[in-house]
């Protein structure tokens, strides 16, 4: 008998075709067999157990662990059956909610095989999900058996598998189901799982498939087999072999070693499981240890022979005897680690990356368990400040816009109490003022001194510089009471009370020699003091010698008391690790106490959390003028971490993932006395002088007085110093890794001057500074994976362990898959004991770092394999997100794509059109991951860093380091390698044109097309946005704008763009959009191909020039009035009314298409508010005001001049200089914000009830439900206001102006119309607008309504889908959606706009003014990939078929073609909400 394998590779699986995993390797045997061990391989576990063989079938009440029933003979007297089965086995299963499955094999001698499958599942609608391997032609992966032998019932799933239904029995009413696999069809393997479709559930293998071996040697977990040899493989369950290790390195005192030592410590626990088995214990035993029910030192001490405890590793003399007898030989096979460095810089790059086989005994999780919800009893977090008033901010602001004001200054004084220091100058023949206020409460006095120029040299000011009530204080100062400040200037109330405060006014002659004051303050009565962070107030000020007086950085740039707190402690003279953990602790117990209550709270903990990372890397001082001893330094480690812990659990979201990574930047502390006392042990013991002038007492002398986080790195290099047997450039390729130069250990304040040295014992040294750097690593190194498993010791659950254990056995493996996938299960186990627990979190995070660093090993080398390694990293990510709903749909998603996407396998073009839409799913959820971190700590960390000294280089470059130091950035590497071979796969170019049209433009660079869409490019300008959302308007000018975004096809900025014949084009890949970027400034010349591609070349002389002459003649034509309709008297008209001069082309073209087109296409019932109704309603004597209001803020608008390029330069704020009547100041007014109010003073009109009442009997006639309450109308009026102010749109503003129409002479009908709850919304085309073929429909399609597909509110992409018109069966599906999220509303009304600006021949004013549902319109999270329309490819075409034949009906109803809007309903029934030429 050949041994078992224990890992097989499975194509196909669950859901997908089945979850990749092994089969399951019991081999079938003889009743005499006995049980030995062989191969010690570990695999999944949940393998099936064996049915007795006399209690076959699902009668038996027993299930044992042997034995199927071998039929090799006839019974005497019996007539040999061909037919009949010669071998026959049974298997049973248990479900992981109890129930049974029980399996009978019979196998003919011509080969044929009988399945047959009996279960007590209670299941509502159970499918059998299943495939074969091995057969006539077989190529690998899942077989799907033919027609011929699939039971009644059976449908192919996504061609990757089979469904097929189970049936009641008619004995016991249990469910069952035969599969007869006969001739060409019988297999090798029958792989399974099993679907309660009724609940949704999957019932599978511990997260694999069933495997059944069907033919022996096939590796199955039932294998019929005549071969009775007295062996049987057994093959150890991967879970126990971990969870085994993990005890037995616990029992052993946790020891660090290196990734070789804890493979041989691994290897060692599955010899003693074997060795326990062979003993005759069983794996039940086995498993209560596992599980924690036994105690692993007690079984081992009972039940293995010869086991003793290993020894408790001595903390002073770690291995010392063992390395006093063979030193040399260590030495020897050990090469010097300078020498190893070297050799790397010099070897040629590897062989790439082995991605390892997966785990095969992962947990089956449901991606939106992971979502983190905030906790209810967690302080609610707000995304917006809340704006708190303090006293001097009143004064603060005055003095800021005061022109006399030279410079200013505030200053914390501890509690919530400031001082504001003021110096004001009007000309130099004018005496300089000084004042410094203060809110403190208690009576203070100032105590101060002038300052010569070039000097802080304190001198006794002049008795002319003396305010009232000064003395002399001291030789050097003056000592001036602090006054009540009773005058207008200090007339400051907060909340409605008055706030008091104290005032010195010290007043400088015109001619003074002073440059500059310093003071400090004490209490009136002595017992208090305050400085400025240790050192004394200092105000600049003009005169004489100093004539300019710069302003004050600080004031400027650190806005918030949070960082001024940090900066302040910062500049203390007397400054040290100690001190700022302390410091840091106090801030964020302040925090939770809501001292910083203007701050969110992900805010105050992000601002910590850059302080902290800014000492972590060395740019914030370790020491400054103090040393700290090692156990004071732990002490304070260990108070801040704890504190640190303790708000992770007081928090939720986002504010409790800024928690968790600043433990990152700190060391646990811990015992910090033992740095300090091991040292002198090691020196001892060593007989290494303590006499001054060598290395290591210059290091004894820094670990003595002030021990930091360099000390870890420094240990390491003397350590790769004395392996190197003493070669120096070892020591300095560490320390350089670190960060650490020969400048920054010279400049410690005890310094590191000498190189290292050698000694007699040199071998001996290295076990003892090996264990001194687990020491060191215990109090600096807080996310050290050995030293976190440790300290977490059993706290860990029991879930983990084995994850865990294979993780510390493999560090730094090449197997970079399974480590990836141990790692991050072991954290998703953690994750529900997660919070506040300090060791847990480290553990947490030692993980995370565990796996970055396999990424970063494997990602780059794996090619397309990569694709293997989203799954892991996108749940790493998850887990270490606050907010990550959005990457949990992500994950859902990937992981319902095809296996040979997600293994990195073949791909069809399906397959990687799915694939496409889901990883740009993905891009865009860590791209809002990279923006959120950026724009929260960005600006934020440069000022801080600025302020506290950081180096340039740290302070540009901060919140990008972040990003790429975090998880998110693992996985935008794994999108960079798959994405090329996915798009190709897909048939996708670089390029999506969206509106091909040559163009010749000057080519400019901007963040946003909605920041230029107000300006007027006065030379052709091709722009690069890097955003687009889809509801801009093409600036005036632009003939070009090409955007790595990906609004959709049928957006409103898309249907202007062709419409105005400018090339607009997505990019996908960086490479072109980049080479274009650089030629910024250039004129180039852009074509688009046959084959959808955008090429480009610099411009000839005289091309731009063309290009102007082209867009003047084109302006010139366009010739565009809009005729203003009256009101035709009544408020409401019927689809009988319609027609032109009453309502818009929405309401014209809906009364125009009944009875013109097929019965299955459904119009909604409608009615329509008409031109000028608006307008009537302003006029009304209750309106008055309002009408007055608006009138003078139009004709401003009116007014203004376009802005030229050069104009929009120099202010991309202020639309104009042109002040607006009613402003109250005499400043410019953004055109936005005058919009605004106008959209707010229509929303302000009153609507009379006879409105109300015309419209509802107009409903009431048309069949539209009408709103059932007083509060119901109320809030349809309110929609219906929405719409009529939509004439204010910015979009619509821009655009009309643009083509020199007045915005004003819009007039607003709106249509109404029911809305009914749809399953899919859609945009039809009927001339492809991506290459103007009249012979093609183009369609977009979306879950939810419309407005997510056409408004641009919802990034991401639509289904999007063509069909030619000779050919509208055959739908062809050009994209899957990349949406987010869908935009739904109960059943409601819809009120729409129809204005007289929409129908303008040769502009596009579609999509300019809104349409608002009556109730509430929400959006929510959606998964496309798990839709019927995605799913099941006859249903996707049947839909898609049916769009296009619509758009085609219509076109030909009304002649022309047609931008058509619709709904699919949950019965599959179409229904047109508008429709109107398309241009």
């Amino acid at each position: 008998m050949q041994p078992t394998t224990a890992l097989r590779a499975r194509a196909g699986g669950l859901k997908a075709g089945g979850l990749s995993g092994p089969t399951l390797p019991l081999r079938a045997t003889s009743t005499a067999a006995a049980s030995r061990l062989r191969s010690g391989a570990c695999i999944g576990v949940g393998a099936p157990v064996w049915g007795s063989s006399s209690t076959p079938g699902p009668g038996g009440a027993a299930v044992g662990r042997v034995r199927p029933t071998t039929r090799g003979t006839v019974p005497p007297g019996a007539v040999a059956n061909p037919d009949a089965p010669s071998q026959v086995a049974e298997k049973s299963f248990q479900l992981r909610n109890g129930a049974n499955v029980w399996l009978t094999l019979g196998t003919t001698d011509s080969g044929d095989q009988s399945l047959r499958m009996v279960t007590d599942l209670d299941a509502g609608k159970l499918l059998l999900h299943w495939g074969v391997e091995g057969g006539k032609d077989y190529k690998g992966g899942w077989r799907l058996p033919g027609d011929g032998v699939r039971p009644a019932g059976t449908v192919a799933y996504k061609d990757r598998a089979l469904q097929s239904p189970w049936k009641r029995g008619s004995d016991d009413g249990r469910l069952e189901i035969t599969i007869e696999l006969k001739g060409d069809e019988a297999s090798d393997v029958f792989n399974f799982v099993l679907k309660d479709e009724a609940t949704n559930s999957w019932y599978d293998n511990a997260g694999s498939n069933f495997a059944i071996s069907l033919r022996p040697g096939h590796g199955g977990s039932m294998t019929v087999d005549e071969d009775n040899s007295e062996e049987e493989d057994v093959v150890l369950p991967k879970e126990l072999c971990d969870k085994w290790a993990w005890f037995r390195w616990d029992s052993e005192g946790r020891q660090q070693g290196d990734a070789e030592q804890s493979t041989r410590q691994y290897d060692e626990g599955v010899i003693q499981i074997k060795t326990l088995l062979a003993a005759g214990r069983s794996m039940d035993e086995l498993w209560q240890v596992a599980n924690g029910a036994a105690n692993y030192s007690e079984f081992c001490k009972a039940h293995l022979k010869g086991y003793a405890p290993a020894k408790q590793p001595e903390q002073k003399q770690p291995e010392q005897k063992q390395e006093q007898k063979q030193p040399e030989q260590k030495q020897e096979q050990k090469a010097p680690a300078a020498q190893k460095t070297d050799e790397k810089k010099k070897a040629p790059p590897g062989p790439p990356a082995d991605l390892g086989k997966p785990l095969d005994n992962k947990r089956a999780r449901n991606p939106l368990d992971l979502i983190k919800r905030a906790h209810s009893d967690a302080p609610k977090l707000s995304e917006g400040s809340k704006k708190v008033e303090l006293p001097l901010d009143f004064l603060a602001k005055r003095f800021a816009e005061d022109p006399t004001t030279k410079w200013k200054r505030r200053f914390g004084m501890g509690g919530k109490s400031e001082l504001l220091a003021v110096v004001r100058h009007e000309n130099e023949s004018q005496p300089v003022r000084v004042d410094i206020f203060t809110d403190l409460a208690d009576k203070a006095v100032v105590h101060w001194g002038i300052n010569k120029p070039g000097t802080r040299k304190w001198s006794v000011p002049p008795e002319e510089f003396w305010p009232e009530g000064t003395d002399i204080g001291g030789h050097t100062a003056c000592d001036t009471k602090l006054l009540d400040c009773v005058d207008d200037e200090c007339d400051v109330e907060i909340s409605g009370s008055k706030v008091p405060l104290q005032r010195v006014t010290i007043w400088l002659p015109p001619d003074h020699t002073v440059a500059s004051l310093s003071f400090v303050l004490r209490s009136a009565d002595s017992t208090m003091w305050w400085k400025d962070a240790g050192k004394d107030f200092f105000v600049p000020v003009p005169g004489k010698f100093v004539t300019d007086v710069p302003a004050d950085k600080k004031e400027a740039e650190l806005p918030d008391r949070l960082t001024k707190t940090i900066v302040e402690a910062e500049n203390s003279s007397a400054w040290t690790l100690m001190h700022r953990f302390n410091k840091a602790a106090d801030v964020l117990s302040e925090v939770l106490n809501g001292y910083y209550e203007e701050l969110p709270r992900m805010d105050a903990m992000a601002y910590v959390y850059v302080w902290l990372r800014y000492s972590a890397i060395r740019q914030l001082t370790w020491q400054r003028n103090y040393n700290t001893q090692p156990r004071i330094l732990s002490a304070a480690q260990e108070r801040l971490t704890n504190a640190i812990a303790s708000a992770h659990s007081k928090t939720s979201g986002e504010a409790q993932e800024w928690v968790r990574t600043m433990l990152a930047t700190v060391g646990r502390g811990g015992d910090g006395q033992k740095i300090r006392d091991e040292i002198l042990q090691i020196m001892h013991r060593n007989h290494v002088s303590e006499a001054k002038g060598h290395w290591m007492e210059q290091w004894h002398q820094k670990l003595h007085n002030n021990t930091t986080p360099d000390d870890v790195p420094i240990c390491a290099a003397y350590i790769a110093f004395l392996e190197g047997g003493g070669n120096n450039g070892a020591y300095w390729s560490v320390l350089s890794d670190a960060g650490l130069t020969r400048e920054r250990l010279e400049g410690f304040d005890r310094p590191l001057t000498h190189e290292p040295q050698t000694y007699d014992k040199a071998g001996q040294l290295i076990p003892e500074f090996k264990n001194y750097l687990k020491i060191l690593k215990a109090v600096h190194s807080g996310a050290d994976m050995q030293a976190s498993a440790a300290a977490a010791g059993n706290r860990i659950p029991d879930g983990a362990r084995g994850y865990l254990g294979y993780v510390m056995s493999h560090l730094g493996s090449s197997q970079i898959l399974p480590l990836m996938e141990a790692a991050v299960e072991a954290r998703s186990e953690l994750a529900p004991v997660l919070n506040g627990n300090r060791e847990l979190l480290y553990l947490d995070l030692a993980l995370e770092d565990q796996v970055r660093q396999a990424a970063e090993r494997g990602v780059s080398a794996a090619g397309f394999g990569a694709a293997a390694f989203m799954k892991p990293l996108l749940q790493n990510l998850c887990l270490s997100l606050g907010d990550n709903e959005e990457l949990c749909y992500c994950l859902k998603t990937w992981e319902e794509l095809p296996a040979s996407v997600r293994s990195g396998g073949r791909l069809n073009k399906e397959d990687a059109l799915q694939a496409v839409a889901v990883v740009n799913r993905i891009r865009r959820a860590i791209s809002e991951v990279s923006d959120r971190i950026v724009t929260r700590i960005g600006a934020q960390s440069k000022a801080m860093g600025d302020a506290c000294g950081a180096d340039n280089w740290a302070s540009e470059l901060f919140a990008e380091e972040v990003v790429r130091g975090g998880p998110a950035f693992a996985v935008s590497l794994v999108i960079s390698s798959v994405e090329p071979v996915l798009r190709n796969a897909a048939a996708l170019g670089a390029w999506q044109v969206i509106s091909p049209n040559p163009a010749t433009g000057v080519v400019v660079v901007v963040s946003g097309l909605d920041v230029v869409q107000d300006k007027t490019y006065t030379v052709p300008t091709v722009l690069i946005a890097e955003q687009v959302t889809g509801e801009e308007e093409i600036p005036e000018g632009c003939i070009a704008v090409l955007t790595p975004d990906a609004p959709d096809v049928l957006s409103h900025v898309s249907v202007r763009a062709r419409n105005m014949k400018v090339l607009f084009a997505t990019c996908h890949d960086d490479g072109p959009l980049n080479d274009i970027r650089a030629m910024a400034g250039k004129t180039l010349h852009f074509t688009t191909t046959a084959s959808g591609s955008v090429s480009f070349a610099e411009a000839q002389a005289g091309e731009l020039d063309a290009e102007k002459t082209k867009q003047d003649t084109a302006k010139s034509g366009l010739n565009l009035k809009i005729s203003v309709p009256t009101w035709p008297g009544k408020w409401a008209v019927s689809m009988d009314e319609y027609k032109q001069g009453v309502c818009g082309a929405k309401s014209n073209n809906l009364a125009g298409l009944r009875g013109r087109l097929p019965p299955n296409i459904k119009l909604p019932a409608s009615v329509t508010l008409p031109f000028g109704c608006y307008e009537q309603v302003l006029d009304m004597s209750e309106n008055s005001k309002i009408k007055s209001e608006l009138k003078a803020l139009v004709s401003r608008l009116n007014a203004k001049p376009k802005q030229s390029l050069l104009a929009s330069m120099a202010s991309l704020v202020s639309m104009d200089n042109v002040a607006l009547d009613g402003d109250g100041l005499d400043r410019p007014v953004d055109a936005t914000d005058v919009l605004a109010q106008c959209r707010a003073l229509a929303m302000q009109v009153a609507v009379p009830d006879t409105v109300r009442d015309q419209l509802g009997e107009a409903m009431k006639a048309a069949g539209i439900p009408l709103p059932n309450s007083a509060q119901r109308w109320s809030q349809a009026m309110e929609a219906l206001k929405g719409v009529w102010a939509s004439k204010y749109n910015d979009r619509a503003y821009y655009s009309l102006r643009k083509v020199n129409l007045n915005f004003d002479d819009v007039r607003m009908a709106v249509l109404v119309q029911g809305v009914v709850p749809a399953k899919y919304a859609f945009v039809i085309h009927t001339k492809n607008p991506s290459n103007n073929d009249e012979n093609e429909v183009f369609c977009e399609l979306v879950q939810g309504l419309g407005e997510s597909l056409v408004s641009g509110m919802i990034p991401g992409s639509a289904i999007a889908f063509k069909a030619r018109k000779d050919a509208l069966d055959a739908p062809e599906v050009l994209c899957y959606a990349s949406k987010s999220e869908g935009m739904f509303v109960p059943e409601s009304l819809i009120f729409r706009s129809d204005s007289n600006g929409e129908d303008l021949e040769g502009y596009a004013g579609a999509g300019l003014y809104e349409s608002i549902t009556m109730d509430t319109t929400v959006t929510r999270r959606v998964d496309y990939m798990d839709d019927k329309l995605v799913q099941d490819p006859a249903y996707r075409t049947f839909i898609l078929s049916e769009i296009c034949k619509v758009g085609y009906a219509i076109e030909q109803a009304l002649g022309s073609a047609q931008d058509i809007e619709g709904v699919v309903g949950e019965d599959n029934t179409i229904t047109i909400v508008q429709t109107r030429p398309q241009v």
